[in-house]
């Protein structure tokens, strides 16, 4: 649905709007004989909304609690430097009120660290990398479970500017998922950081996904 969305975007977001009319698309996804279906509804929100205003109507979803995920796992398909933007500025703005990864703040940090950590990923201006920084260090020093560690270390390999590396050296974690985190996001903030580094090419980074999609 998301991929017909971005394909085809208003005639797409009007069929899909069709669709979930005429097919009594459920937004919780629980039916009355208490079996769990897909939420289709929810999600033909967030991608109706998205082929009519963008990356801006996902952001006005980011404020309501039931659609967040959705908004969120849309922006991450899109992949664009204004779908950064907006996660950080959520990020920035709200809080986790659960520490289930399923919860939205959680769930946006962790679609900026699959946009921004890995080779074949969007690289920041350096304003933004800052907040990056700035926000991984904050969530991290709140962070209550090894989960939450993990995925802070691994989104700061997104700001391979001052202060990163330092703070990720200086960091004593015992658990041993979190240390390889901590391993990974060091050797990746060192390359990065390192002179002899070069981003690679757009044909690399096609090179990249296609052997990620490979290896899934």
């Amino acid at each position: 649905m998301i991929r017909f969305s971005l394909a085809y975007g208003a005639d797409g977001a009007d069929e899909i709007e069709r669709l979930s009319k005429q097919h009594g698309w459920h937004e919780d996804g629980l039916l009355e004989d208490g079996s769990r279906v897909a939420p289709l509804a929810r999600w033909a929100v967030a991608c109706v909304a998205y082929g009519r205003g963008g990356v801006a109507s996902l952001q006005h979803l980011l404020t309501d609690r039931t659609l967040a995920t959705f908004a969120i796992a849309v922006l991450e398909q899109v992949r664009t430097a204004s779908c950064v933007t907006a996660l950080l500025d959520y990020c920035m703005s709200t809080t986790a009120l659960s520490d289930e990864p399923s919860d939205p703040f959680w769930q946006a940090l962790s679609a900026l660290n699959t946009l921004t950590s890995f080779d074949d990923g969007l690289v920041l201006p350096q304003d933004q990398q800052e907040k990056l920084r700035d926000l991984v260090i904050e969530t991290f020093a709140s962070a209550t479970t090894s989960h939450q560690q993990t995925l802070c270390l691994c989104a700061l390999r997104g700001a391979p500017i001052e202060g990163a590396l330092e703070w990720a050296e200086a960091q004593t974690v015992t658990d041993p998922t979190v240390r390889r985190a901590k391993s990974a996001a060091l050797k990746s903030l060192r390359r990065r950081l390192s002179g002899a580094y070069k981003p690679p090419s757009a044909e690399q980074k096609r090179q990249i996904r296609r052997q990620r999609a490979l290896d899934v």
